[in-house]
Order: C-alpha cells, then structure tokens, then sequence
C-alpha cells in the first residue's frame, strides 16, 4: 500500500473546484419546486440588496434618504397601457433569446453567439428590404416580412450548424467559434451596409440611392426608410407571444417527457453518458446549436424588424443578446421558468428612464449596478436551493417547544466534545511516538504521563457529563410521554412514542481510568525516531526504485528480465510500505478521519432524533387541532 501524502495546494484547489461544480450542477437533481424556490429567493435578496445599494450610496453622496418602496413601485408601474408596446417588444427579444440559451445550456453548450445570430435576422431582412426598394412612402408588405424571417431562421441554423461541426468534429469549443462567428457576422454586415462600398456589392446602385440607405459613420442604415403598418405589426406581434408560450411548453414537454429530451439532459451532464446510451453525440451537438441559433435569429427579427425598424450599431455585437445567460440562468435553464425571468427583466430594463426622474434621480451607472447585483444573485440561484426559512422556522419551534430537544442538544454537543478530546489526545500520543528515542526517552516518559494525568480527567470529567445528559434525556422522555397521555388518554400513542430508555444503566458513573488511555505502549528507544526512520526509508524507495528502474530499462534485457526488473521494485515498495506502516506514517490521517467520521455518525443520529420530536410534535399539534374541530361541530 502506497504511503499517504500530505495534500498540496494544488490537490485543495482541485477538490474545492469539484465541490463547486457539483454543487453548482445540483439543478440536474433538483425538483421544479424547489428550482423555483431558490430563483424566488434569489430574486428576493438580488432587489434587497440592490435596494440597499441605492439608499448607502444615495445618503452618504447626495444625503438624499431613497424609499425603497418607491423604487420597487417605480419598477413594476412599467406595465401599463401606455407602454405595452415596449413590454411586449422586450418580452419577445428576451423571451426568444432566453429559450434558445436554455436550449443550448441543457445540452452542455455554451452558446455565446446569440448576438450575431440576432444581427442575422438585421443583416438578412434590411438587404432584403433594400434590393425590394423599400421606402419611407410604402408599407412593407405582410409576405415579404414572413420571407424575411424564413431566411433569417434558416441562415441562422446553418451559421449554428457550422459551430456544431466545428465542436463535434474539430473539438472547437463552442465558446471560441461563436464568438469568431459573431465577429464574422459583424464583418459582413458593415460590408454591406456602407456607402463607400455600395458600388461594389450593390449592383446598379446610385449614389443617391446609397445616401438614402446608409448611414455617413459606416454604423449601418439610415433610420426611416421600412415602415410597417400598425396592423400587421400588431398582428405579428401576437403571433409572437402566441408562438413564444408554444415554443417554451414544446420544449419542456420534449426535456421532460421524450426520449430525445432526455438524451440531450444526459449528454449535457456527461459526453460518455451519451455515447453508452447509443446517442450520435456529433449530430445532437450541430443539431442543438443550430435549433439554438434558429430561435436567436426569431428575437433578432423581432427586435430588429418588428420593434426598431433599423438595423443599427453593426460595429459590435449587440449588448442585448447576452442579456439571454443571465435570464436563462435565472430560470436555471427551464424553457417555462425563462417566460417569468424574461417579465422580470423585461421590467427592470424598461423602467430605467422612470428611475432616473423625480423623486429618485437615480444616476445610469447606477442601474448598471443595480441590475448587476439583481443578475448576479439571479445566476447564481442554486445557491439557495437550501435555503429553507418557513420550514426551518416551523421545524425551530415545535423543537423548542418540546422540553426533550434542548437535553438531546446538550447530550449531543457532550459526545462531540468527546470525540474531539479523545482525537487531541491520540495526536498527542502519535506525536511522542514519532519524535521519541535513545536521547529523549526519559523526557519523552514524563511527558506521555502528564498526557495521560491530564486527559484521563477530562475524559473522565465528559463522560460522567454525557452520563447525567443521558438521564436528563430520558426524564424529559418520561415527562413528554406522561404529559401525552395525560392529553390525549390515549396509551397506544404512548407505546409508540416510548423509546425504551433503561434508567439503570445511564447512573453508573466513571471514576476509573477511560478506556481511551494508553497505558501499555511500547515507546521507540533507539537512536533514530520513527520520524528519522521514516525519512530513511523513503529515500532509500527513491533510490532503489531508481535502481531497479534503470535496470529495468535496459535495451539489451530481455523481457522475462525486464519483468523481473520491475517485480524486484514491486517488491521492495512493499516491503518499505509495511515497515512505513508500522512506523506510523499514516497515523495521524487516520486520527483526523476516524474523528470526522464519529462526529458524522453522532450527528446523522441526533438529526434523527429531532426530525422525530419534529414529527411527534407536529402530529400532535394536528390531532388537537383535528379534536377541536370535531368538539366545535358537536357544540352547534
């Protein structure tokens, strides 16, 4: 057996990061309950905190006190009437944008060319629009809009196509190739929509006719020229929301329900889950990230199209695509919790120009703030998938409201006590055992006496301390179950609530030596210590593994030889590791493991124990209830 090595750096920071990406991972566990529990709560301390913000900010800069009401109520007051134009607009492009990141995020895919694939649906539709000459003067047609956004969807899938191939068959990380694809798009936009190049790449086009179109700054058309009538617009609109609630319902159905959706949840938690279940995992990957990029290109349309009217700022990517991470991950990826997500956003962004006005004056850096530290506890809303405060409030009294708990609490908190007293007292020992020799012996005698003196009476000391707690416990269960059947008369519910304590083995008390003191060790008296036999030992291993080794790697041996070789080195670090062994190398590991795993067990016990009172408390608290209610019945 191998000797333990103290873990480095390196291995914690590995460890910690696989704790955190399990943890972070926990929604692939996690029911929709509690899915949405933990986004609402993150919701809830992303605004309190947000609010705290503005107000510290607000009174030590301007010494203006901001009401933390009037913000909320400021907020939510953009659904109205008046601006349901803007809410439906904003619910379409997040909405759309949200479900295809949810899409591509479920599968393990991290699509981060949802900008470009939305200024996909620009660039096609506005060069359609041009070469039909359209005009200020002249509505655009309802059927060249459905052909707009026919080419825009299929483009799209074939630009999220390519990125699929590239990870499938090249192993490019999705990130890097949607990224270099969103810079793509972006080139050839503002290739096609600038004047200096309007001769070029618009065939037959006049300078008149290039002024008219494109912009002076090379920053993409001039506004003013599509028009699209109210009606059609309004009709497009519905079938949006109409076809957003039917996309997000298709796509948890097919998660939830089919058995395409669960190969994608597998392949999204694991690449060889896929493939040991017979998953074509290069095609499913092309096939999400263009599905993925397809719904994109719907939101690009949407907000390009049917909201701006122009296609505009074609020099980056457009900041409203990344928007998407964050609202997907506030729903944590479901297609329906992204529909709540995208209101709540869609709320915020909307309200930014009310917040800067009277009373709040609230500054543009500071949303910026505000809607960071509201994105970032949303993103990071597995976090509270734990975070339980009614029923640990419920749980909290019906314990304290039972006299058993408190006594269980002390006994628990003895015997951990106990544990860690006894580990303090094995280090000490293993340490004298490892640094004692011929020089040190008398020394190292005295010093393991006054340990022993010492931890003889503490351990005595705890033990008769966790015998008086036992008693304790079992009197505050004699007195519960009495005051039970006093109740509620009812000696069956005291047969089943006895715990059979017996009373007579918890009243004898320690006053002789514990069973963990070592009195008979026999203690090193030779020259080196086990410590400087340990270091002996191990380089010798060195060594001889070295020798064997180049041995063993002589091109003229034969293979029985070579075999021979490396069976001599198996051998020797046998040998090294069983007198590394005796000599206690892994001692003190095993201390520190045996000690973790003894306060584990006392705890999984107690939790027991509690969760117990719990429930008795909580079952009786239904009966009188119940009692009373049928007594009240009776009375009228």
């Amino acid at each position: 057996m191998e000797s333990k090595q103290k873990p480095n750096m390196i291995d914690s920071l590995r460890k910690a990061s696989n704790w955190a990406s399990n943890f972070i991972r926990m929604d692939k566990t996690k029911s929709t309950g509690r899915k949405i529990a933990s986004s609402l709560w993150s919701l809830f301390f992303g605004v309190v905190l947000s609010l705290l913000y503005i107000i510290i900010k607000k009174g030590l800069q301007e010494q203006i006190f901001v009401n933390p009401f009037t913000v909320v109520t400021t907020i939510f007051s953009s659904f109205n009437q008046a601006n349901k134009e803007t809410i439906l607009k904003y619910f379409l492009v997040f909405g759309f944008s949200s479900v295809a990141c949810a899409l591509s995020f479920k599968a393990g895919l991290f699509n981060i060319g949802i900008p470009g694939q939305m200024m996909i649906s620009g660039g096609i539709s506005f060069a359609i629009f041009i070469q039909y000459g359209a005009t200020q003067y002249q509505a655009i047609p309802a059927w060249l809009l459905i052909m707009c956004l026919i080419c825009s969807v299929l483009i799209a899938f074939g630009v999220g196509i390519i990125a699929g191939a590239l990870k499938a068959y090249l192993n490019v990380h999705e990130v890097i190739s949607t990224i270099m694809l969103n810079w793509i798009i972006i080139g050839i936009s503002m290739m096609l929509f600038r004047q200096n190049s309007a001769s070029v790449v618009w065939k037959n086009f006049s300078d008149a006719q290039a002024k008219y179109y494109f912009s002076d700054d090379l920053s993409g058309v001039k506004p003013g020229f599509v028009t699209i009538s109210a009606h059609v617009k309004e009709i497009f609109v519905i079938c949006g929301v109409v076809g957003l609630l039917t996309l997000a319902a298709v796509v948890a159905f097919i998660f939830n329900f089919t058995t395409l959706g669960y190969k994608i949840r597998m392949q999204g938690i694991s690449k060889s889950n896929g493939k040991y279940m017979g998953v074509n995992d290069k095609m499913l990957t092309m096939m999400v990230l263009g599905v993925s990029a397809a719904i994109s290109a719907i939101a690009g349309f949407y907000y390009y199209v049917i909201s701006e009217q122009v296609f505009s700022g074609i020099s980056q990517p457009i900041n409203l695509g990344f928007e998407a991470i964050a609202i997907s991950l506030l729903a944590l990826n479901s297609p329906i919790g992204s529909l709540f997500s995208t209101l709540f956003y869609t709320a915020i962004y909307t309200s930014e120009a009310k917040l800067q006005l009277y009373p709040l004056y609230i500054r543009p850096e500071d949303l910026q703030v505000i809607t960071s530290i509201i994105l970032y506890l949303a993103a990071t809303s597995i976090m509270f998938s734990q975070f339980k405060p009614i029923q640990f409030s419920t749980r909290t009294i019906l314990l304290l409201s039972d006299p058993r708990y408190l006594r269980y609490k002390k006994l628990e908190s003895l015997l951990k006590r106990k544990v860690r007293i006894v580990g303090s007292y094995e280090q000490k020992i293993h340490l004298i055992e490892q640094k004692i020799n011929q020089a040190n012996y008398s020394i190292s005698l005295k010093r393991l006496e006054k340990i022993n003196e010492s931890f003889a009476n503490k351990i005595t000391k705890i033990d008769n301390a966790i015998t008086q707690a036992r008693i304790n416990c079992q009197k505050a269960e004699e007195y519960t179950l009495q005051k039970i059947v006093e109740k509620n008369k009812n000696v069956e519910l005291y047969q089943a609530l006895n715990l059979e304590y017996d009373l007579n083995d918890n009243k004898n008390y320690q006053d002789s030596i514990p069973s963990e003191i070592k009195t008979n060790i026999e203690l090193n008296n030779s020259t080196d210590s086990f410590i400087d036999q340990i270091k002996h030992l191990k380089k010798e291993l060195a060594k001889s593994t070295d020798k064997y080794l180049s041995q063993a790697m002589n091109y003229k041996n034969t293979d029985d030889q070579t075999i021979k070789h490396f069976e001599s080195i198996n051998a020797e670090k046998m040998r090294i590791n069983a007198e590394l062994n005796r000599l206690g190398i892994n001692a003190k590991f095993r201390i520190k493991q045996q000690k973790t795993a003894q306060i584990k067990d006392i705890n999984t016990e107690y939790q027991n124990i509690y969760a117990s009172i719990s429930e008795q408390r909580s079952k009786l608290y239904k009966d009188r209830k119940h009692k009373q209610g049928g007594q009240n019945g009776i009375n009228n």
